[in-house]
C-alpha cells in the first residue's frame, strides 16, 4: 500500500468530495486525483489559449479536422 498522510479540511469539505466520490464510484484518494488532473488539464488549456497558433499549428488542427471528418462522414 503506498504511503498515506492527513490533510485537515472542513467537514462541509469533505462531505462534498464525499458525494462526488460516491457519485463516481471513486474513493476519497481517487476523487481527489481527478480533481488534481482536471486542473492541471484546466491550467494547460488556459495557457494554450492565451498564445496565437502560428501557420504551422493551424495547418496541423486543419488537417486534424478534415481527418475527424473523413473518419465520421
Amino acid at each position: 500500500m503506498p504511503e498515506t498522510t492527513t490533510i485537515k479540511v472542513s467537514i462541509r469539505t469533505r462531505d462534498a468530495l464525499r458525494q462526488l466520490a460516491d457519485r463516481d464510484g471513486h474513493t476519497l484518494d481517487a476523487q481527489i486525483e481527478k480533481l488534481i488532473r482536471r486542473e492541471r488539464r484546466r491550467i494547460l488549456g488556459a495557457q494554450l489559449a492565451s498564445v496565437a497558433p502560428d501557420a504551422a499549428d493551424t495547418a496541423v488542427i486543419n488537417a486534424s479536422a478534415s481527418d475527424v471528418a473523413d473518419a465520421s462522414g
